[in-house]
């Protein structure tokens, strides 16, 4: 049992990896333009953030790595990668969550076509999607990211991807609310319109202050 989860942890990371890589090559050659709209050599909080997300995915991945294929070298020293515990009924929730985090996944890339970007295009930004899963959820790629995180802490119980989860978590709810905020101005009322009926990561029936979304409208 412990072999499938390593195993299938290596599998999940290839996927992953096939589509991010997959998407922007063919978003570039479709409409010749660049999918990866991270902006490293910006100034302020955001681009910060940006910066701090793509270290940390990548620290994550080659984490992942070493746990799966038994290299024995961990990039984190002691105690960071202490085992907090090892659970097989746990390792099978955080199974389950990953499976559950790539369905949500391909299925937002399939409903978003083109206009998937990685980061904020705010020269050549894509459509507004509500079809399929956006439905349902209004960031269903960053709930991906949850998950996923979050299923690879339950599998391997060590303290590192635990810190790797949060870290990841907030960084990704500062990311979601920067996007709003730019697509509250490219879209105006349209999109307030969407985030009435449509949660941020889950849909249920809430109320948020809309006063601070109008005030960027009006700003815009």
């Amino acid at each position: 049992m412990c072999y499938f989860f390593k195993y299938i942890q290596i599998f999940f990371l290839a996927i992953f990896l096939s589509f991010i890589i997959g998407k922007t090559i063919y978003i570039k050659r479709k409409t010749k333009i660049n999918a990866i709209a991270l902006s490293f050599r910006k100034d302020g909080p955001r681009h910060i953030m940006e910066i701090l997300l793509f270290l940390i995915v990548n620290l994550w991945t080659f984490e992942v790595l070493f746990y799966s294929l038994d290299l024995g070298f961990r990039i984190f020293p002691y105690p960071l990668n202490i085992t907090l515990f090892n659970s097989e009924a746990l390792k099978v929730i955080g199974f389950c969550l990953v499976c559950m985090g790539f369905i949500l996944f391909i299925w937002a890339l399939i409903n978003l076509g083109n206009s998937w970007r990685l980061g904020i295009d705010e020269k050549k930004p894509g459509k507004l999607i509500k079809r399929g899963i956006y439905k349902f959820s209004r960031h269903p790629i960053y709930l991906f990211f949850n998950l996923y995180f979050l299923g690879t802490f339950l599998i391997w119980g060590n303290l590192i991807f635990l810190i790797l989860f949060l870290s990841v978590s907030f960084i990704l709810h500062y990311q979601i609310l920067q996007e709003e905020k730019f697509l509250i101005k490219l879209f105006k009322q349209k999109y307030v319109k969407y985030m009435e009926n449509v949660g941020r990561y889950i849909t249920f029936k809430i109320n948020f202050n809309q006063t601070e979304y109008l005030d960027d409208i009006k700003e815009s």
